[in-house]
């Protein structure tokens, strides 16, 4: 299952989902996050909110998701994963 797709736009109103910006608010819980990630096209505009949600992920046991992203963009944007937490920092907090 693939939940990254690369789309080219021409403006900002040819966007077909949410920006995370406008959501990252309700995903202060597990069953929200589930809701927005299976219902919603999440779209992010710059790799700090990318890593900021694929940190919730992590939080919330979505290891699995958190790698797909990576795996499917790897080769389309350059990123800092320097303020990733790794799942081992996540379950030391508990």
């Amino acid at each position: 299952m693939s939940f990254i797709e690369t789309v080219e736009l021409q403006n900002i109103n040819e966007l077909d989902g949410v920006l995370y910006r406008e959501i990252k608010h309700l995903l202060d819980d597990k069953i929200q996050l589930e809701n927005l990630l299976f219902t919603t096209r999440i779209m992010f505009l710059d790799n700090e909110e990318l890593v900021e949600f694929m940190n919730k992920l992590i939080e919330y046991g979505y290891e699995d998701i958190a790698l797909d992203y990576v795996e499917h963009i790897y080769d389309k944007i350059v990123l800092d994963f320097s303020k990733l937490k790794t799942f081992n920092e996540n379950k030391n907090k508990q």
